[in-house]
């Protein structure tokens, strides 16, 4: 932590976060943050995003994408484009234009469906 500051703001920010007393509460405090087991009661469309390169969550995106019965789109992100770290910090251009295009097409669509003309009742629901 003395030579690398990345290493040193994570684990200070992830007590800071977890309000955990010490680096190692911090890391046993992480085992409680996943969506094991309630992944699939998430009921809205969802963008997964995955760094090709991704150090801390390698494989997780692919996991998630299988657990939910939600609607998902999985966005790859390479290193060959800049974007293939850990919450794609190399081009976070790139990112954006991918967030941004997915909740374009998603919000459209929400709209389609929402001005679709009622469906007349059937007769048993009169």
């Amino acid at each position: 932590m003395r030579t690398q500051t990345q290493v040193r703001w994570g684990l200070g920010n992830g007590v800071w976060t977890t309000g955990g007393p010490t680096y190692a509460d911090f890391i046993r405090r992480t085992t409680a943050y996943t969506l094991e087991g309630i992944a699939d009661r998430v009921t809205a469309p969802t963008l997964i995003m995955d760094a090709e390169d991704d150090q801390f969550l390698a494989g997780q995106p692919e996991m998630l994408q299988r657990a939910m019965t939600a609607p998902t789109t999985l966005a790859r992100f390479t290193t060959a484009e800049g974007s293939g770290e850990h919450c794609h910090v190399g081009s976070r251009l790139r990112a954006h234009q991918v967030i941004f295009d997915w909740l374009d097409t998603i919000l459209a669509a929400r709209q389609r469906v929402n001005a679709a003309p009622p469906i007349a009742p059937t007769q048993e629901e009169r």
